[in-house]
């Protein structure tokens, strides 16, 4: 006998498979781990100036990796609004499936209430031939459901990687640069008249509400 809550728990199980994404955590590569190296060694060297060129730079860092975390932030709960449009657009088909189910299983009640042995499984028998292609509907059309949703799923979850690898390459070019310009300073470089600015084009992606999976990216 088939329930609506087995059925959900079946199509919120696919979800569970798919990958989410762990806490935001700042990413990091060899060149940045040697400018910061390199940025402690010239503090050490250069006291002096060390005050003047982390307070004008220190901020700047500051704002790289608070702008890494929100964009990273918009990914996850992008693709988590996304998700969750899909399961709901899949509703009304779980519980027409569900339906489906239930009244297979209802209608060898009567046969089972027949006291002629013969007559009842005369009646099981012929049931069981007719619910048969039922079953064998249901059954298809949840695998077909099933891959469909799947394949959603792992199109959002692409879209999403793409997304975080964005804001990933925007962190490590920003920290980088803002390093260079840092240790520089340290080597005795004047600082610029205007802060240096690390802002770029936004690409917030917001998830596409005209029946797609797709977010659609606006610039600003």
């Amino acid at each position: 006998m088939f329930s609506k809550t087995s059925l959900l728990l079946a199509m919120l199980g696919l979800g569970l498979v798919m990958g989410t994404l762990p806490k935001v955590k700042l990413p990091t590569t060899p060149k940045i781990h040697r400018l910061e190296q390199q940025t402690e060694l010239l503090s050490v060297q250069n006291p002096v100036a060390t005050q003047m060129c982390f307070g004008f730079y220190g901020p700047i860092l500051n704002n790289v990796s608070t702008t890494y975390e929100i964009n990273y932030s918009v990914c996850a709960n992008n693709y988590e609004m996304a998700s969750q449009n899909i399961y709901c657009r899949w509703n009304s088909t779980l519980v027409g499936l569900s339906h489906d189910g239930d009244s297979g299983c209802n209608t060898f009640v009567d046969c089972a209430t027949i006291v002629d042995y013969v007559e009842a499984f005369e009646c099981f028998a012929r049931v069981g031939a007719q619910e048969s292609k039922t079953m064998y509907s249901i059954s298809a059309n949840a695998t077909q459901i099933a891959a469909t949703i799947q394949s959603d799923l792992l199109l959002l979850e692409s879209r999403r990687d793409v997304c975080v690898n964005d804001a990933e390459r925007d962190f490590v070019e920003d920290t980088a640069s803002t390093y260079e310009h840092l240790n520089a300073c340290l080597n005795g470089a004047a600082l610029p008249n205007e802060p240096v600015s690390t802002e770029r084009p936004s690409t917030t992606e917001i998830p596409d509400t005209e029946g797609t999976t797709g977010f659609r990216i606006y610039w600003n």
